[in-house]
């Protein structure tokens, strides 16, 4: 059995699942619109096309924005507007080659994982749309008693080497089976640790540094569209 770890945002979908969460909450009426400026300076703060990845209390800050229109909601209710967001702006924003990709690894019996930067709440949904068992993603807090987001952040971010960190501990555990192979998808510089940790990776819509990382070292440098001529998979 092999290990295909994939990155969600600008590479399994068109755009970035945070941004379009809090637009989503901004057009329900759950947010302030004001918070969308905000926002787009943390976007800003984040490029992907950074040499190198911003300072850990700007993903934090950028994060917490994210967090903040679910403190106090309980898990219930935000599980449903999660269902109805992802049905909405996520599906019809995932590429073609993307399902199949993910089908031609679960075609080889392969172990599936989304990897990415957002909460849990958004990319679990995303996972199981998809038919993906395993997730590694930001970790919102919950209240136990009350069953309520407090709007933080618990354990690892799953950025840049932190990604790297979280797959690691999971593969040390004993229930993790032992894989022949790693794959992983990505297209973003800030992931170039994930990249770097498997045996085969791949660049999808890469920003420049990345392509350039992928040219220099002859990774395979694949474009996907929402509408393409024709669509290929990666072996």
């Amino acid at each position: 059995m092999n290990l295909a770890l994939f990155d969600l945002d600008k590479t399994l979908i068109s755009d970035d699942s945070a941004s379009l969460w809090l637009h989503w909450l901004v057009s329900q009426g759950y947010t302030p619109r004001d918070s969308l400026h905000t926002h787009l300076k943390h976007m800003h703060a984040v490029s992907h096309d950074g040499d190198s990845p911003p300072d850990p209390a700007i993903i934090s800050s950028y994060l917490a924005l994210t967090l903040a229109p679910m403190s106090g909601y309980h898990c219930s209710t935000v599980s449903g507007w999660v269902e109805r967001f992802v049905h909405r702006d996520i599906l019809p924003r995932l590429y073609p080659q993307a399902r199949q990709q993910i089908a031609w690894h679960k075609e080889r019996g392969d172990c599936i994982a989304l990897v990415s930067a957002s909460g849990e709440h958004l990319v679990k949904t995303v996972a199981r749309r998809l038919g993906v068992e395993h997730v590694f993603a930001l970790q919102p807090e919950v209240n136990e008693g009350a069953l309520c987001f407090t709007g933080n952040t618990l354990g690892e971010l799953t950025f840049h080497q932190g990604s790297v960190r979280r797959i690691e501990s999971w593969l040390a555990q004993p229930s993790t089976p032992s894989f022949k192979q790693t794959y992983a998808y990505s297209d973003s510089i800030y992931d170039l640790p994930l990249l770097e940790f498997v045996d085969k990776p791949s660049v999808v819509n890469g920003c420049r540094a990345l392509r350039e990382v992928a040219a220099h070292r002859g990774w395979p440098d694949l474009s996907w569209s929402r509408h393409p001529a024709r669509a290929a998979v990666a072996s």
